[in-house]
């Protein structure tokens, strides 16, 4: 059991947080900004953070938030988008290249402009996946901070900048679309508990953001089949958003002003590069098959699966689109990246290792 007094302080970490951050996505609200809600929440954890007051988003919390999210984008699936699924593999497999261009680029300007080592420069330039990449990346020579900071700057820069610069290019789909009708409570505590179970046994089964993926697939099942067409109301769902804005502003922790100053100019560099070239290949993508751009651009933007696949949720997007791709991306990372790592970094040093050997009897033979 934890001691009293350390879930007290746990409890009033969580109020601040929470607080804080339903703060600052109602001022973006009121200012009319793209997903307000989560950039908002994000942006004041954030900066609580930096200013060294303790931050922190309770699981439980974040597990109610996880679930109302994906209850509600499966509310928003429609026989229509099934229909568009024909298009996907094309999407994915411009989504795949994009992802192999994107780490190249960034490591390369990480390596030679930045002077970050090559395993630093390697999970660094990694695009998502932030928990299973540092994880990874803590087995390695790599500096963990390095890594860490450019991981969490990239996905803030998303959550904040990829709403407001999409909106400002007039490709955002309009926001989160209003519910339809007024659900009764019954019917929404149907949908929610049936979204429970398979939210978590989607994580049980170790699905990557299973959570919000499981949820999502259950309320798609449910409207999909005609057994429900009940809706969450705002007041569930945006605060599910600040929790979301909130916990990925947790990540910054520790964080103080010396390590934004050493490593900010590298990971922004980075992090543009990354951009730059998925945005790229979202261009290729929409002009082979006649798609949003917007909704491209945010389904190919290197950011972790819950919370892009949220966001896209926020600006109006295709939820199913949204995490079928970033799902498709995580998995992928989940699996290239140790054969990469280990292809790339292992076989040099067995080299090393051997020229090392090699050399004193070389000099022998030469005496």
């Amino acid at each position: 059991m934890r001691p009293l007094a350390s879930q007290l302080r746990l409890a009033v970490a969580a109020v601040v947080t929470l607080g804080a951050g339903a703060l600052g996505g109602a001022v973006f609200a009121a200012l009319g900004l793209p997903a307000a809600w989560i950039s908002g929440a994000l942006v004041v954890s954030i900066a609580l953070a930096v200013a060294g007051v303790r931050i922190a988003v309770p699981e439980w919390v974040r597990f109610l938030a996880f679930i109302v999210l994906g209850t509600s984008m499966g509310t928003a699936l429609t026989p229509d988008t099934f229909a568009r699924a024909a298009t996907w593999p094309v999407s994915m497999a411009c989504l795949g290249a994009s992802v192999l261009a994107t780490m190249a680029g960034g490591a390369l300007f990480l390596t030679r402009v930045a002077g970050w080592s090559r395993e630093t420069a390697f999970w660094a330039s990694a695009p998502g996946a932030f928990g299973t990449v540092v994880a990874m990346a803590a087995d390695t020579n790599a500096d963990l901070r390095k890594v860490a900071f450019a991981q969490a700057l990239r996905l803030f820069l998303l959550v904040v900048a990829l709403p407001n610069v999409l909106g400002t290019a007039g490709l955002t789909a309009g926001g989160l679309p209003l519910p339809p009708h007024v659900s009764t409570v019954p019917e929404v505590a149907v949908l929610f508990g049936v979204c429970v179970l398979t939210g978590l046994g989607a994580a049980w089964l170790k699905v990557p953001g299973g959570l919000i993926l499981g949820a999502l697939a259950g309320s798609a099942g449910l409207h999909a089949t005609g057994l429900s067409n009940a809706v969450l109301p705002p007041f569930l769902v945006v605060p599910a958003f600040v929790v979301l804005g909130a916990s990925v502003g947790v990540r910054f922790l520790g964080t103080t002003l010396g390590t934004i100053r050493a490593y900010f100019l590298a990971s922004l560099g980075a992090f543009l590069v990354a951009v730059s070239i998925s945005t790229l290949f979202a261009l290729l993508a929409a002009w082979l098959t006649g798609d949003d751009l917007g909704k491209l651009v945010t389904a190919f933007a290197p950011g972790a699966l819950e919370a892009m696949t949220a966001l896209g949720f926020a600006l109006g997007y295709d939820p199913a689109f949204m995490s079928a791709h970033h799902l498709f991306r995580f998995a992928g990372l989940s699996v290239a990246l140790p054969v990469a790592a280990r292809l790339l970094f292992a076989a040099a040093e067995e080299v090393k290792e051997v020229a090392k050997h090699r050399s004193p009897q070389e000099g022998e033979h030469t005496k």
